[in-house]
């Protein structure tokens, strides 16, 4: 099926996608007085420790410390949650997908579309504490639209691959948890990439997330729109991931149902 053939048909499904949508977000909270408010609660529960040992046990000399690990944390969380629901998205929906005809790549699209409501959902709430902050945020406002979108894209192309890797290989599922405790210390959320030495650097910026953290916290902590040079970086990270992720997931969805 061609590349354009696809999208028409994703498009003709969109109400599906719409209802799986709905689905992954009661899903989530399913049984939860708080809802829709956890988005927001975990990040800054994780916030609120984290600061408390740095601020009173290790001297960081970062102003407003617990804005400056926010801007990055609620970015990772949105990548991190939309990762590994996606990574068994296809295995906890084998019913669907053998009752009825519709597009696999629907599976991961709805998973990442709804972590990334949850996301919004969170950043709405938040945002106007960065703009009390810091009233330099309000400039560069029109750009944080820019890099959430990037954002999602890199992520919809990781969830393309891992949902179908699992497939193949179960183990990804298991080695998932120790990937992301190692991408969370490797992306710059409690420090600033500058802190490490310069030859371990390398170990931060093969890491696409810290591009991402690097310019949220621009806009949202410094109020400046942040490097060019990130910019395209984000912007190259993206086409890759979602140009790759979709590209494995189309040529390998075809033995899906073999490996269930």
């Amino acid at each position: 099926m061609r590349l354009n053939e696809r999208f028409n048909k994703l498009l003709a499904q969109k109400r599906i996608l719409s209802g799986m949508v709905q689905k992954n977000l009661k899903d989530k909270y399913v049984g939860s007085h708080l809802g829709y408010f956890w988005a927001i609660i975990n990040p800054l529960l994780l916030m609120i420790a984290v600061n408390f040992v740095f601020a009173h046990l290790v001297d960081t000399g970062t102003n407003n410390f617990p804005f400056y690990i926010l801007s990055a944390l609620l970015p990772f969380f949105f990548f991190v949650n939309s990762l590994t629901e996606s990574t068994t998205s296809i295995e906890r929906n084998m019913g669907i997908l053998n009752q009825f005809i519709i597009t696999r790549e629907i599976i991961p699209i709805a998973v990442v579309v709804a972590n990334f409501i949850n996301f919004l959902f969170g950043f709405i709430i938040i945002l106007p504490i960065f703009i009390v902050f810091n009233i330099g945020v309000i400039k560069y406002l029109w750009l944080l639209p820019l890099i959430m979108l990037l954002h999602f894209v890199f992520t919809l192309g990781v969830a393309f691959l891992f949902s179908v890797w699992n497939v193949y290989c179960k183990d990804i599922s298991y080695l998932l948890n120790i990937g992301v405790m190692l991408l969370f210390w490797m992306t710059p959320i409690f420090y600033a990439a500058e802190m490490i030495p310069l030859r371990f650097r390398w170990i931060v910026w093969i890491n696409p997330l810290s591009v991402f953290a690097v310019i949220y916290r621009s806009l949202l902590y410094s109020g400046s729109p942040g490097l060019l040079y990130y910019w395209g970086l984000a912007l190259l990270f993206s086409f890759i991931s979602i140009s790759i992720g979709y590209y494995v997931f189309i040529k390998t969805e075809a033995g899906i149902l073999k490996y269930i």
